[in-house]
């Protein structure tokens, strides 16, 4: 085992009693961040109605230079202009996944499989884990990183958060490391809280290393578990909130190995309703139409930019830590020619300003007819070439046929990035008289197996999009179905 074994906890007692217990019968006081009640230095209170312990190792590190920017980081780049109040930021998100991981752990601690595996260290490592987990996000991640997946030589925040530990972003140099502040205050190792936060646990990892990064990233974990009702709230919808917080949070255990978290039986309904609230989330909020219209505008507008000025990494990433998200597309306005691409389509996403794409086709692989799902399944595995390409023969068969020459930023085909095509599962433990039988939810449930055929069948859209002056007589072609089938169907 990992760190100092002379330490182990004993069972904690039920959620509901923590807050009354005694201080003399808690294990914990001297890991204030598990003690019960709020500590010494206060709480820091976020939505919804909830109290965050801070002591003063947490205090710390939230109070750094490289946590603070993150106050300046939207939650959910662009989907603000679908939904006003989606402008919280991964500071408040940070947070909630710091208060999550505390009662992801609290809960794992009835289970003596899990305390007699861990030590201080590992508790440690993984509660500052969840408050860095997103230590390295910057305006619109998500579409450069949907761009670095695609070829491109942009930055994935999980290895900028990794250097922002370390030290080494020139960007946010003058304070002391965060990682400095991981070995003095918390006692543990910078590298192992970034691997936790990446999944890198190298060539033979751990068993308890992988158990405690499920606790940050897995099917059910407390980044989910976060943003779900966070996003949520913030957007005014229900979706996010409609599972059973509770109940899954002490139906947590163990996965046959030992090295993942797992459900208990009386978790499974809990834990299909989770898997449901995110996918409700990702069809009607994170992947509407016209959030992915908007998402899809920022991210040509950087492709565009990144290919035309073949800008350093170093240089981009810069600018990236030093902005907000509005200061970013300013930024990237003031570098960009009047008639570019990235202008063009930048300029529909200026404050006071909102000209969003409009949609003229949506493919999916549920269609009846057999060109259109053909047509999805043949932009769904295009490279990024190839996909110009198309876009641009569309666009000079559309221009033609309204008898109008069109700007090359005119047309958007936007894929749904191509990923989660695996259904993600957790193990549900059933008790036998023989010993405990662990069933993988996707198979055990249909629900769950229903709801992944679904998504991808479903959700995952392809969408062609148009400048919003041009949607509208575009819709009104008679043959803009036969054009769009034909040049897909012939790439």
């Amino acid at each position: 085992m990992i760190g100092d074994k002379s330490r182990r906890y004993a069972p904690l007692p039920p959620f509901w009693c923590q807050a009354v217990m005694s201080p003399s019968h808690s294990p914990f006081l001297d890991l204030p961040e598990l003690a019960a009640g709020v500590p010494p230095t206060g709480s820091v209170r976020i939505p919804e109605l909830r109290d965050v312990p801070l002591t003063r190792r947490v205090q710390r590190i939230i109070d750094h230079p490289a946590f603070q920017r993150l106050r300046r980081v939207r939650m959910l780049g662009p989907s603000h202009y679908l939904y006003p109040g989606a402008i919280h930021t991964r500071f408040e998100h940070s947070l909630g996944v710091f208060d999550y991981t505390r009662r992801f752990v609290l809960s794992l601690l009835h289970e003596p499989a899990f305390a007699d595996s861990v030590t201080e260290e590992d508790l440690l490592t993984v509660l500052a884990a969840g408050l860095l987990h997103d230590i390295g996000h910057y305006p619109f991640a998500h579409s450069l990183e949907a761009l670095h997946l695609k070829g491109e030589d942009t930055p994935r925040h999980e290895e900028v958060g990794a250097e922002i530990i370390l030290g080494n972003i020139s960007a946010l140099r003058g304070e002391a490391p965060i990682g400095d502040l991981l070995r003095d205050d918390w006692n543990v190792r910078p590298r192992r809280v970034i691997a936790l936060c990446t999944g890198d646990l190298g060539d033979e990892p751990h068993r308890v290393d992988q158990l405690l990064h499920s606790i940050i990233s897995g099917t059910i974990d407390a980044d989910k578990m976060d943003y779900l009702e966070r996003d949520s709230h913030h957007m005014g919808v229900p979706y996010g909130r409609t599972f059973d917080r509770e109940r899954l949070l002490t139906s947590l255990t163990l996965s046959a190995d030992e090295d993942r978290i797992a459900i208990a039986a009386k978790g499974k309904v809990p834990a299909e309703m989770f898997v449901f609230a995110r996918y409700t989330m990702f069809s009607e909020v994170y992947w509407h139409h016209t959030v992915r219209a908007a998402s899809a505008m920022v991210e040509n507008a950087i492709a565009a930019f990144h290919s035309r000025t073949n800008v350093d990494p170093d240089h981009l990433l810069d600018a990236l830590l030093s902005h907000d998200d509005d200061s970013f597309l300013s930024w990237l306005l003031d570098q960009t020619p009047t008639q570019s691409t990235t202008r063009c389509l930048l300029d529909g996403l200026q404050p006071g300003h909102r000209q969003l794409f409009k949609r003229i086709a949506t493919y999916s692989r549920a269609y009846v007819e057999a060109e259109k799902r053909h047509a999805y399944n043949r932009i769904y595995h295009m490279d990024r070439s190839t996909l110009f390409d198309l876009t641009s023969r569309l666009t000079a068969r559309l221009g033609s046929a309204i008898g109008q020459s069109l700007h090359p930023a005119s047309l958007i085909i936007d894929i749904p990035p191509r990923d989660k095509d695996e259904p993600e599962t957790i193990d549900v433990v059933y008790p036998r008289a023989s010993g405990q039988r662990f069933y993988a939810l996707h198979e055990l449930s249909r629900v769950v197996a229903g709801i992944h055929d679904d998504f991808i069948s479903v959700v995952k859209k392809i969408r062609v999009f148009a400048r919003p002056d041009l949607a509208a007589r575009l819709r009104r072609l008679d043959e803009l179905e036969d054009i769009l089938l034909e040049e897909i169907l012939k790439s």
